[in-house]
């Protein structure tokens, strides 16, 4: 099947052919003057399979970067999964959300921001109910004693641990799969031990989560998905 694109032709320095795919998916060709079209096709037939791969990918990060409209049909994530969410309004019921059959069901008028705040609040309990159990667990596996661990609405900070060795871990960490949770406590944990990025505060974690490398990586890669 035929790729459309747009040529782009130059008298100057240029000396290769060059492929670029815009926002839109707009297909770019920019290639020397004197190169045959017949050559520029080949190169573009040859690059085929690139070409579906960051088109569907592009369409993807759209999907999961648009701001939520808090509307049925959408995903939310919760310990890693995207579930759907089904929306609807019963003045008579309690406002707010149910998750029930791997699905969040939203009973919220129809209002933006009273909608996006019933998701606030349910991951807030959410967060709070299951890392302060880890954090418990791993205060009694490493024999650690934070003074205090709070709940947060940070949107930068994954955890933190005051001087003081005061955690807060933020809401939306709970979006994450529980192994990545699981370290991002343990990280906090050590730095009770150690208040630095020092290769001992490394050794600490790595001995208390060999795997946290893998957690650390994962981190980031789905950090990039889930925020809203």
């Amino acid at each position: 099947m035929k790729i459309n694109y747009t040529l782009r032709r130059s008298r100057k320095r240029r000396k290769t052919i060059s492929l670029n795919i815009s926002e839109a998916n707009e297909i770019i060709i920019s290639a020397p003057y004197f190169v045959p079209v017949r050559e520029i096709n080949n190169f573009v037939q040859e690059k085929r399979e690139w070409i579906d791969k960051t088109i569907k990918k592009q369409a993807h990060d759209r999907c999961v970067h648009k701001e939520k409209e808090y509307v049925s049909g959408e995903h939310f994530y919760y310990l890693g999964k995207n579930y759907p969410v089904e929306v609807f309004f019963e003045p008579t019921e309690k406002q707010g959300i149910l998750f029930r059959n791997q699905q969040f069901y939203l009973n919220a008028p129809e209002n933006k921001e009273i909608r996006k705040n019933c998701f606030i609040l349910w991951y807030k309990q959410k967060a709070l109910e299951h890392i302060r159990g880890r954090v418990d667990f791993f205060c009694r596996q490493l024999n650690l004693r934070p003074s205090v661990a709070r709940i947060s609405s940070a949107r930068k900070r994954w955890g933190s641990c005051s001087p003081g060795n005061r955690l807060a871990f933020s809401f939306r960490l709970i979006m994450m799969p529980p192994e990545i949770i699981d370290y991002v406590i343990v990280h906090e944990l050590m730095h009770i031990k150690e208040k630095n990025h020092s290769r001992r505060f490394w050794k600490l974690v790595e001995a208390a989560m060999p795997q946290y490398k893998t957690c650390q990586f994962n981190l980031k890669k789905y950090s990039e998905n889930i925020l809203f």
